[in-house]
This record gives C-alpha cells, structure tokens and sequence, in this order.
C-alpha cells in the first residue's frame, strides 16, 4: 500500500497553507509548518482539534520558548536533529502540548525545518509516519524556495546593520524610513550586543546560536551578522522592555549554548541601550570595551555584561596611559609590595581583598581564609605601614583604584 501511495505528495502546490491543508486532509489532523528556528511558516486551516501550544504558535507567528525548552529536555527535538524519521511526540500538559507527530525536513543532514502534525480523532499508524516522511521530502524544495527569499532579503539587512554600526547612517529619518520596510512596529530602544568566541565561528556555531537568539522571546533581534571570531547582534528587550530583559536573555543564552551545544568560551559585551538609531555605531563600541575590559581582569574578578556598569574602567586606559607617561607609582602600594617581600607576608593581597568587599572584614577573612582576628592584624599592619585610614571613604576608594588600576596595566 506505500508503494501505492508513495507519490501522493508528486503534485504542484501554489504555497505552503496548500500544502499544510493538503497534509492535514491526509492525515487526518491540524498540521503546522516552522523554520529551523521554529518560526511558523504555514499551518493548516480547517481543523476540529487543537491545543494551546498550537494556538500560541499560530498568534505569536513562533513556537513559545517554554515549549521549545520542554521539548529539548525530554529528548524530542534532538531526536529529530539525529534521524530524518517521524517521532511520536506524547501529551505534556504542563505546556498545553497535545499528542502529535513531527518530522524534521532534512538536506543533507542539515534541518531546515519541522512538520508538526496534532493526532485527531484516531491514534496515528505507520502508514501515517510513512505519509509523513513523504511529506517532508516534499517539504525540502518548497523551504528551500523560502530559504532563498530570505536569503536576499537578510543580504540587504547586513548591509544596513554594518551601514549603522560604522556610522556611515547618521540621518535619523533615512534610518527609520529603511527600517520600516522590515519591522511594522518599530522598536522602541534597542542595544549591540557582542559575542566573541576564542576561535573562528564556523557555520555549525553559527546555526547554533542562530537558533537560541531566534527561540528567545526575551529579546527581538533586529539584527545580526557574523564576522571571524564575532557575533553582533542588535537586540530590543521585549521581556522586561530594560536592560534586565537582556540580562535574561544572555543567561540563558551562555547556559543552553553549553548544555545543548557544549560551547562554553564565548565572551560576551552589551553596550547601552539608545532608541536613536543613529547611535548603534557607539553601543557596539561600549559592547567591545566591555569585552577588552574583561579581557584584562584577573581570573577571580566577576566579568562584566553592560557597559554602564564598567564604572571607572571606562576610564581605566587613559588613566594607566598617564600614569606611564608621567612615570607615577602609588607609594602606598610600592611599600607593601616591598615589606611583603622583606618579611614574606601578604599584607597587600590581603588590603586588596579586604577593599574588594567593601571594607567587611569578615567577608575578607572568609575569601583567604583565616580568622577574622588574623584579619583585622593584618589591616592594623597596613594602617600603620603606609599612614593610612582605612575608615576614611575616600582613602578606602583611592587605594582601590591605584590597585585596579595595577591589576590592568600588564594584561
């Protein structure tokens, strides 16, 4: 009987709707077609059953993230990515998901998208996931055909990001004119976003990140390109519309890099949010100070993520550049370092993680762990060693800065 029914899909269809109503009347059940990314392309029209999660997808032109997330951890769509054969996908009400079937649309071991089909009013059969399977190797010429639209529609969108990122944009009007043709509601702020690997991004990474930024719902990407070692991206918060909705968004995005793709060494910077369009140019250069910054920290130093909050790092280049000119040392610290080495103590290690935790001695004491009488001998030292009064805010602050500041000037 499947030979007999193996050219069923050997037909011109005019669009994908055609072709997904053409599916669901074979099958016998609401049908939906997506993307690599799982972006909706096309669904079904006439159906007696559904489920939230379809609905979802339907109203949000994409499938919500949450049921992308359940569908990694239970196993299903790596199993899709692995082998070109339907996969009986059983009810997960906890996301509104109905029983279904799914077939991934392969090229040449590369997906290029999905076929999702809602089980109806009989339990699917394997003549079914034959049907479905057939369908799919239908599907590669009518996805390839949307492949290449995009394809030349995302060409003219880097052309204009490098355009903006370079600043050679600067007209305000011209710029939101141009980005009315590929967004209906313009964005309210957005902010570049850099991710830089420690090797080239090949185009298996690419895809892969692709994938991630594509599925979040916590952040619209207006933008991307790839060049060498670097992923840019201009991104608008949606959830929360504030820098926070992209703080979200990159702690996911570094966990499921590394739990579903097991890359773990991208570096990541965020310049500030601006809704001038004309200031993209100075948010990817506050994006790549952040990752110069992080760069130069010591191992034990928390990295950075925005910007804004470098504090006085933003300055940090020009103050070590004038400290060298000007061939200036911190007198203060020159002296501990030669006590330490006389006496073979760690009293300068010690003030540096004693200001670190903002003066709390034992917070300190825990850190190095010794007692936090041991501790504050150690400070009293200090006191004493270098005339200094490590209540005094400001003295606290000044002594800060010149170590930070040591900590950077060779790395």
């Amino acid at each position: 009987m499947e030979n007999n029914l193996s050219h069923i899909f050997e037909r011109t269809f005019s669009s994908l709707e055609e072709f997904a109503d053409f599916i669901s009347e074979t099958l016998e059940g609401p049908v939906t077609i997506e993307d690599r990314n799982h972006r909706l392309l096309a669904y079904s029209t006439h159906e007696k059953y559904t489920d939230e999660a379809r609905v979802s997808t339907i109203i949000g032109r994409r499938v919500p993230e949450k049921v992308i997330n359940k569908l990694w951890r239970k196993g299903i769509i790596p199993t899709l990515h692995e082998k070109a054969e339907p996969v009986q996908v059983p009810e997960i009400t906890e996301i509104g998901l109905g029983s279904r079937m799914a077939v991934s649309i392969t090229k040449n071991n590369d997906v290029l998208g999905y076929i999702w089909i809602i089980e109806g009013n009989r339990a699917f059969t394997e003549h079914d996931a034959f049907l479905l399977k057939e369908a799919a190797n239908k599907a590669v010429t009518q996805l390839q055909q949307v492949q290449s639209k995009t394809k030349e529609q995302e060409r003219s969108r880097q052309e204009c990001f490098w355009r903006l990122l370079t600043g050679d944009l600067q007209n305000e009007h011209a710029i939101q004119e141009q980005l009315s043709t590929w967004f209906p509601s313009m964005p309210t702020s957005a902010a570049v976003i850099v991710l830089e690997a420690n090797e080239e991004i090949n185009d298996t990474m690419d895809k892969n990140i692709t994938y991630l930024i594509t599925t979040s719902q916590k952040v619209k990407v207006l933008f991307k390109t790839r060049e060498q070692h670097t992923i840019i991206l201009l991104a608008e918060p949606v959830q929360p519309q504030s820098k926070e909705g992209i703080r979200w968004f990159l702690r996911d995005f570094m966990l499921l890099l590394e739990e579903r793709f097991g890359m773990s060494t991208i570096e990541v910077g965020c310049g500030r949010l601006n809704s001038s369009f004309s200031a993209v140019k100075d948010s990817y250069m506050e994006a790549m100070e952040v990752i110069h910054v992080n760069r130069r920290l010591p191992l034990h130093r928390k990295s950075f993520l925005f910007y804004d909050e470098l504090g006085f790092y933003r300055y940090a280049d020009s103050l070590i550049k004038q400290k060298r000119q000007e061939n200036l040392t911190d007198p203060a610290i020159t002296t501990l370092e030669q006590y330490d080495i006389t006496h073979n103590r760690e009293l300068l290690k010690s003030l540096t993680v004693f200001l670190q935790n903002d003066g709390n001695m034992r917070k300190a004491a825990n850190v190095l762990h010794i007692h936090v009488n041991t501790m504050a001998y150690r400070m009293n030292r200090v006191e004493e060693i270098i005339n200094v009064d490590l209540n005094n805010a400001y003295q606290k602050l000044s002594l800060l800065l010149e170590i930070s500041l040591e900590e950077l000037k060779d790395r």
